[in-house]
This record gives C-alpha cells, structure tokens and sequence, in this order.
C-alpha cells in the first residue's frame, strides 16, 4: 500500500526527504515541493525508505530528463531538477553540513557555470555487459548500457562509442582532453583489445611509463586522480586563485600533480605533498625541488616546518582526520581546504574551529552539474 508524503528538502545523498508518521522518509529522485505516492521498501527504527509510485504534484523545480535510461543508470541523479533550484539546494547541504556537524554557522557563496551544465565531463569509469558499455545502476553491480551521455563531453562520448563491441568482464577508466585529441585508458590488468582501439592504455598490473597530457600547463597522468571535469577544474582553480592571492610561501598537501599550485613555482616558495608517486614525479619535472613524495606523517611535519603564508589540502573523500591536529597547531597565516564532501569537511572545521581558527569563507563551487555531489572550498585564518 502506497503512502503520501511530501517532500520538503534533499539529503546529502541527494536523496529527497520527507516525513510519514513523524518519522524521517528518504525517496530517491523526490524534489523538493513533490507530493508523491510512495512505496515503502525499507523501514527501520528512526528512518525508512520508499520508491516514487505516483507524482500526485510535481515539484516547480522538477524537469524533464533528457536521457532514455535516467533513473536506470547511476551516473547522475539530479538531470530532473533545474536550476536555480539545484544551485540553492546544494548551498544549503553544505550550510546544513557546517551547522549539524561543524556546529558553526556560515555563508555560503556559489560559483558555477551556466554554460557547462552538460557535455562536462572528461573523465569517467564504464562497465559492459556482452560488451554493451555503460555506467553501473546506482548501488547496484548491474550494467545500464548507453549510447550517449548528456553530462559527457563529446570526445568521451565519442571514446565510449570507440568501446563498443569489446567484449571484457573489466572496468575501464577513460580520461579525455576535451581540447585536443588525447583519450588514455586506464584498467587493471592489461588489455589487449583495448590497446587495439586506444593508443595510450595502461594498467594498474602493469609497469612501464603513463601516458599523459598537459591541460593548462598540468599534467594528467593515466591512473591518477584529476577533477571528473577539465573545464570545470578552470573554474575551481581560479576560487582557490582568489583565495592564495599573494602568498608567499605556499604548502600544498593532497597536491597530486599541481593542480592548485603549479603555476605559483617560479615566484612562491612552493612544497608540494602527495602519497601518488607518479603524478608527484610530473609535477616534479615542471618544477624541480617543489614536489615530494609522502604520506600523512610526513605532511604533518612539513606542517610544522615553518608559519607558511598559506597551507592548501585536498584530500580524498574521507577528509584530512589524519593531518588535522598538526593544522590546527601550525603557524600558517592561513588554510584552503578543498573538499569533495562536505560533511568531512565540517567534521574537520570543526577540530580547527575548537583550535582558534576562524571561518573566513565557505564557497560551493558546481563541479558535477545535475548530480548531488558539491565541491566545497573553504578559508581558515586565525
């Protein structure tokens, strides 16, 4: 039997929310102002879940997806809700993040861009079935086959059409550059029908050199983690441009291959940490003596090495626990810290926050338009 609910906000998750019974109900793919009919597939103590059975009023934020298999494939999940409405959400996931875990209230400033809503994204991991290639449905193992992705831009549209008919039981990471002709392919053991098709292949069970590119004067490295979006990564680079300004001496930790930092070698004091020793070898030979290979530790040292003008991190999802305390004791003038998840990110502004460092801004920064992930770049001074 269907229950009605309205929902009246959306989780992190991107989940929509509402209340049955008083009682907290999260609905896949529900909006914010949908009245629905769902069916409940999961009831626990605090909280339950239901699918969308019947939309009895659709939310004035709700669109027509332009995509066959949305809600089949787990590439995105907010291709039906528009903007501005989405922009609004997501500020305020990360303003909710900050108050319910970090205990502080913040503005919140958003950056994006309007013309890159779509066709943005340069990377991305497919899986195939009867080497039909795809992305695979959300939270579950199953392949959904496409022909085309409204969030990929054409040349990784185009590498995905390249892929079909390659039967393997294997996942393949594909990199493009979205200005030039460099498509690399990334696995984890070596395949030979791929290496067919693409030219620059490598594999994770597998030595030798990486392929790679330069994009705006960074090297990609096949394998090694860059921003879903070249063209977005532009627009991220420049927020944490406004935040550096005229540092000094800069630290860099998480730096992978200089995405944030490269181009302030020549006239900063520059060390650049990161645990990834092939994107750290790039980067080094664009900058000889500013590049390190290290793990936590060592950055925490690096940390208490001097009062840095400005001390930059990017960590992976779980967020900086391991390198907090060291930050919160430094003598740095200032931090950036740039996050993919915001409730890490207040988790850990919340230890440096007990530790006399102040929040100076928090921006949302739209790296992954029409999904629910948010990058989040937030400046700690004392």
């Amino acid at each position: 039997m269907s229950e009605k609910i309205e929902i009246t906000r959306v989780a992190a998750g991107g989940d929509g929310v509402g209340h049955i019974d008083g009682k907290v109900s999260f609905v896949p793919y529900g909006l914010p102002g949908d009245h629905v009919d769902i069916d409940i597939v999961k009831k626990e103590k605090n909280f339950m879940r239901g699918t969308i059975a019947n939309i009895s009023e659709p939310s004035p934020h709700r669109v027509t997806a332009d995509c066959p298999v949305f809600e089949q494939c787990g590439g995105c999940t907010w291709l039906h809700f528009g903007y501005p409405g989405q922009a609004q959400w997501k500020q305020q996931i990360v303003q909710d993040s900050f108050k319910r875990i970090g205990r502080l209230d913040v503005d919140v400033t958003w950056v994006d861009d309007e013309s890159l809503r779509t066709g943005y994204r340069t990377r991305a991991t497919f899986r195939s079935v009867e080497g039909k290639w795809g992305f695979l449905e959300e939270k579950s193992h199953r392949v959904v086959p496409i022909d085309a992705c409204p969030l990929l831009h054409p040349n990784l549209n185009a590498a995905v059409d390249k892929l079909q008919g390659v039967s393997m039981d294997a996942s393949v990471e594909i990199t493009v550059n979205p200005e030039g002709d460099d498509c690399l392919v990334w696995t984890k053991v070596p395949q030979p029908k791929l290496e067919e098709r693409f030219g620059s292949c490598n594999a994770e069970q597998q030595e030798g050199e990486l392929h790679g590119f330069l994009f705006d004067g960074t090297p990609i490295v096949n394998g090694c983690f860059s921003q879903s979006s070249l063209l977005l990564n532009r627009m991220l680079v420049n927020v944490v441009d406004r935040c550096i300004d005229t540092s000094e001496s800069i630290l860099d930790l998480y730096c992978g291959s200089g995405n944030f930092t490269l181009h302030y070698a020549k006239n900063s004091e520059l060390v650049g940490i990161d645990q990834t020793i092939p994107a750290i070898e790039a980067a080094a030979q664009l900058a000889p003596n500013a590049y390190f290979p290290g793990d936590e530790a060592v950055m925490s040292s690096w940390i208490q090495n001097k009062a840095w003008d400005t001390i930059v991190l990017d960590p992976p999802r779980v967020g900086a626990k391991a390198i907090v305390d060291a930050l919160a004791k430094c003598k740095a003038s200032q931090i950036v810290y740039i996050s993919c998840d915001p409730a890490t990110l207040a988790r850990d502004v919340r230890t440096l926050s007990e530790s006399d460092w102040n929040v100076h801004s928090v921006t949302a920064v739209d790296m992954f338009p029409n999904t629910s992930h948010i990058e989040t770049v937030c400046v700690l001074r004392r």
